[in-house]
């Protein structure tokens, strides 16, 4: 198929999974050119020509994986670390974070280990520790700074620069 979208870039795909996201819907498709997968916002699609001479080419593998170390719908290449960021969360904010996980991977640590981080931060009072394994996108920095003060970023140094540059 081809694909138009607003910025009227056309593109040749091979459409494998339609995914929502934050009340949006987005394809997922590999691009003929170099069997990338890109995510299309369907809001942005202005039109869709199917192209039977292209043969479709299946997805090889299982492309829900893609989404296992991410937050969103942004996924980059030329970034394959998956990060354990450590968090320490506000006594205002952590009942939201405990009910409501940032990310499938998310977990408590445990009070020896906080109380070592309370002695290494000794700033930071009350609150809660917690840690998620993911990749750096644009909605795992978003998400973390939605928090404002109440969500403060403790190791990695460069989710934490990131963040400050955002800010």
């Amino acid at each position: 198929s081809i694909i138009e979208n607003k910025n009227n870039a056309l593109y040749h795909v091979y459409p494998y999974l339609l995914r929502e996201y934050a009340g949006r819907w987005y394809l997922y498709a590999g691009r003929v050119e170099n069997d990338k997968i890109k995510c299309f916002p369907l809001d942005r699609i202005v039109e869709v020509i199917p192209t039977p001479s292209i043969k479709y080419k299946d997805y090889n593998g299982d492309i829900n994986e893609i989404f296992e170390d991410i937050i969103g719908v942004t996924y980059y290449y030329e970034d394959t670390t998956v990060h354990k960021i450590l968090f320490w969360v506000s006594d205002y904010s952590k009942s939201y974070v405990l009910t409501k996980p940032l990310h499938e991977s998310q977990r408590t640590l445990n009070k020896m280990i906080c109380d070592e981080l309370h002695e290494k931060y000794p700033t930071l009072q009350g609150g809660q520790f917690f840690r998620i394994d993911c990749r750096r996108n644009y909605e795992l920095i978003r998400e973390l700074c939605s928090f404002g003060q109440h969500l403060l970023v403790l190791e990695p140094s460069c989710i934490q620069d990131e963040i400050f540059e955002r800010i």
